[in-house]
């Protein structure tokens, strides 16, 4: 039989199944458990599974079809940080969601959001949550550095409303995946989009403007407007885990000027006659964006 994933928790894994809808309860076949030495985790919500029943109206997960699209961080802590973690698969867009306030984001790590989904062939739009804190014109010289790059970018609030008609408009009828940082909200939109409170939403410390983590298991429901939305448990750490032409693809202005270097292999860090440096030291290049992007391609 063949389903599809849509919950994963402590090694059980719940299976929609194609054929009746119904929902599996699912262990993984022995033989899959050392079948990856690369990665944390084997099976992940959005992935399209084989599996057989058993006693108990239980089954066993046998198989796992290719995934088309998948989100991917570098595992975390010491022990990860040589292993990819699969957050999702099969997704068409990544909502990857950040506040402008408790706790503000950093747009170097927007930067490597949209890295890891495009990396993984997910379109990434960049959500800017709980707007009404702050006065939207403090943030528009990211927003449009953002857009200018081709980035789709959504300002929101579940508070106040803003938003939530242009966020709807774009997860309908598609596989969507919610990811971002605790406390940023993720669940709040999620919930607004179910018109229902099915996730569970937390508070931001005030002393260290760090979010509680409501979102404990990865869960996909389906939209009562057509699609399929994924929420992620919030992250506090999010490492790229991907090659240097994910990187450049995601800052497609730094690349365009790249083509005016000396050397086709430029690294625009000490050879002569670069025009990136040259762009970067005329303002035409973001410094702190360029500082991201050397951060990002640079090689241990």
């Amino acid at each position: 039989m063949e389903g599809m994933v849509v919950n994963v928790q402590k090694g059980l894994y719940t299976v929609e199944s194609n054929s009746c809808s119904d929902l599996v309860n699912c262990t993984l076949r022995k033989k899959l458990l050392n079948q990856s030495r690369t990665a944390k985790n084997l099976v992940v919500v959005g992935d399209v599974v084989e599996f057989e029943p058993v006693l108990g109206g239980k089954g066993v997960i046998t198989s796992i079809k290719q995934r088309k699209t998948r989100l991917v961080r570098r595992g975390a802590g010491k022990r990860g940080m040589h292993l990819e973690q699969i957050l999702a698969a099969n997704i068409d867009i990544a909502i990857l969601v950040f506040a402008v306030k408790d706790p503000p984001y950093n747009i170097s790590l927007v930067e490597r959001y949209i890295c890891s989904a495009e990396s993984g062939g997910i379109e990434p739009v960049v959500c800017f949550n709980k707007i009404d804190l702050v006065n939207p014109a403090s943030i528009e010289q990211d927003v449009s550095l953002l857009r200018k790059n081709g980035i789709r970018v959504l300002l929101t609030s579940t508070l106040a409303g803003n938003g939530l008609e242009d966020l709807r408009a774009i997860v309908q009828d598609r596989v969507v995946v919610f990811a971002g940082s605790s406390g940023v909200g993720k669940s709040s939109l999620v919930n607004s989009l179910l018109s229902s409170s099915v996730t569970k939403t937390g508070e931001v410390s005030a002393s260290h403007h760090k979010g509680k983590n409501t979102t404990t298991s990865s869960q996909m429901y389906t939209l009562p407007f057509g699609g399929k939305v994924i929420d992620i448990p919030g992250m506090r750490e999010f490492g790229l885990f991907s090659d240097d032409h994910a990187v450049e693809k995601a800052f497609p202005d730094i690349e365009r000027i790249a083509e005016g270097c000396r050397f086709r292999d430029c690294s625009h860090r000490h050879e002569p006659d670069c025009a990136v440096k040259e762009a970067v030291a005329s303002g035409e290049i973001d410094e702190r964006r360029f500082r991201n992007y050397q951060k990002l391609t640079a090689r241990g």
